[in-house]
């Protein structure tokens, strides 16, 4: 009898998985994206709710008031407390729902005056970062995946442009993205609380070798950053200049 509710049960766990994991976000590497990622858990868990509890009053009503003859059951009209209950919970989450917005918001668009810059260009069909306080680029070319070298901890002002057509920065673990727009400069700011390698790239189809515009986003300690700085090594992935 286990054996027989098991096999039944698997295939409705099975349908349920895709819903499960379409709902699931990666835990981001940036301050930035962490508020994005708690804001969405609020999204979810309130839509959640609201599902399971429309959900169930539809269900109690199918059983509940199932035709069993010809006549209407019992009509509830002029409740004062019902329709003033169902109009302020509504108007209660939206606000609430508005806050967290406006929070998430305000930490993503924030300026950060001790900020370092790296301007980052976009072209057909590779990246160009270059370091705004020391001169220091990187160049990604055919078959040359460039790096952007960043310390931990610290805010990273980026400045996106595009040489050409229209591109978009994109690096998944920052749950966050932008386009590169010909003739604007998108400014943002991103503050990695996880050292390590992260790969980014483009998400705005852009020609014919849209899938080789790659980038890595090489987060590091302040100390390594300041010796890539001094001895102008970008590592095996990409190229420096001056």
């Amino acid at each position: 009898m286990k054996v027989k509710t098991a096999r039944r049960a698997a295939p409705a766990a099975l349908l349920a998985l895709p819903p499960l994991l379409a709902g699931c976000a990666p835990e981001s590497i940036t301050a930035e994206g962490q508020a994005i990622y708690r804001a969405y858990n609020i999204f979810m868990w309130a839509a959640a709710v609201v599902f399971g509890l429309v959900a169930s009053l539809v269900v109690w009503s199918v059983i509940r008031y199932r035709r069993r003859d010809d006549e209407l059951p019992r009509q509830v009209e002029g409740h004062n407390l019902l329709e003033l209950t169902w109009t302020v919970l509504p108007f209660l989450l939206v606000i609430f729902l508005f806050v967290v917005t406006i929070r998430a918001q305000n930490t993503v668009l924030h300026n950060a005056p001790d900020a370092l810059t790296v301007n980052v260009t976009a072209f057909q069909w590779s990246w160009r970062f270059v370091y705004e306080d020391s001169g220091r680029q990187v160049v990604g070319g055919p078959g040359n995946v460039p790096e952007m070298v960043v310390p931990v901890n610290q805010p990273i002002l980026i400045k996106l442009r595009s040489a050409d057509v229209v591109h978009a920065f994109y690096v998944p673990r920052t749950l966050f993205k932008r386009q590169a727009i010909p003739g604007t400069t998108n400014e943002f700011v991103l503050r990695f609380t996880q050292t390590g390698t992260f790969p980014g790239q483009c998400t705005q189809f852009c020609g014919l070798a849209h899938s080789d515009m790659l980038f890595n986003v090489r987060v590091v300690s302040q100390s390594s950053y300041q010796q890539w700085l001094s001895t102008g090594q970008a590592g095996a992935s990409g190229s420096a200049g001056t």
